[in-house]
């Protein structure tokens, strides 16, 4: 049975929850003056795990949906917003894979300014989400 759009719409923003709650965890470490890296390890760990489970939903129910009941211009907006979040997605897995627990320890000032970046890019993932996904799904 298909998921309907007011179900995909609930799931789609329960995902933002989860990811707007690991964010704040992040950020609480981040304003320490020093790593607790073991327990930071784990909050990048949840937040990595809420972020792939919300891009796989995206990307393999809402907008194949979307996708099979839209028209041409619908289906191309679609392809243009997956092909950004792909390259988000890919500057996404760089940061976890230059920021191991080594690195955040030997230079904390570093992984704090590159992680509000990141913050920044996943605020705006999921502001377009919801500019763009939620709004067709309310449509539906």
């Amino acid at each position: 049975m298909q998921m309907s759009e007011e179900a995909m719409l609930s799931r789609l923003e329960e995902h933002h929850r989860q990811i707007e709650a690991g964010l704040d965890v992040i950020r609480q470490h981040c304003a320490s003056p020093v790593p607790n890296i073991s327990e930071l390890a784990v909050a990048r760990s949840q937040l990595s795990s809420a972020s792939m489970a919300r891009s796989t939903f995206v990307t393999e129910v809402v907008v194949p949906r979307l996708a099979e009941d839209g028209d041409v211009d619908l289906r191309i907006e679609l392809s243009a917003l997956m092909c950004k979040f792909t390259a988000k997605r890919q500057i996404s897995c760089e940061h976890v894979t230059m920021w191991t627990s080594v690195t955040i320890e030997q230079d904390w000032a570093g992984y704090r300014a590159a992680a509000k970046l990141i913050w920044a890019m996943m605020e705006d993932q999921m502001d377009k989400e919801r500019q763009y996904l939620a709004a067709r799904l309310k449509q539906g």
